[in-house]
């Protein structure tokens, strides 16, 4: 019997390995600032408590079905132009909606 080959890892793996981790704690702190959100959403809007449940059902809801979405146009464009294009496009849409809060506490 013949010694195989070592498998040569690629490099790179490192650098990907820390992009998605980056990606993962963003999913994960978006979703931590919905769920602290809650208490202001309900003294702004009175909410219920039901009420307050259906906006984190809501949220996780369309953030499932974008994921699915993009999921299918990574397999018809590629992976890494989606990842890329949704990294970026979460990233933008989270600076928006934390200069949103901003402006809407200067007009209050």
């Amino acid at each position: 019997m013949s010694n195989p080959e070592p498998i040569q890892l690629d490099p790179r793996r490192w650098k990907a390995l820390g992009l998605l981790c980056t990606a993962f704690f963003m999913v994960i702190l978006d979703s931590a600032i919905v769920v602290v959100a809650l208490p202001s959403i309900d003294a702004g809007l009175a909410f219920s408590a039901g009420d307050l449940q259906w906006v984190l059902s809501a949220y996780l809801l369309s953030f499932g079905g974008l994921l699915l979405l993009g999921g299918r146009a990574a397999d018809l464009l590629g992976r890494r132009r989606m990842f890329i294009l949704g990294t970026g496009l979460f990233a933008v849409a989270s600076l928006g909606a934390g200069l949103a809060g901003r402006a809407w506490r200067r007009r209050s």
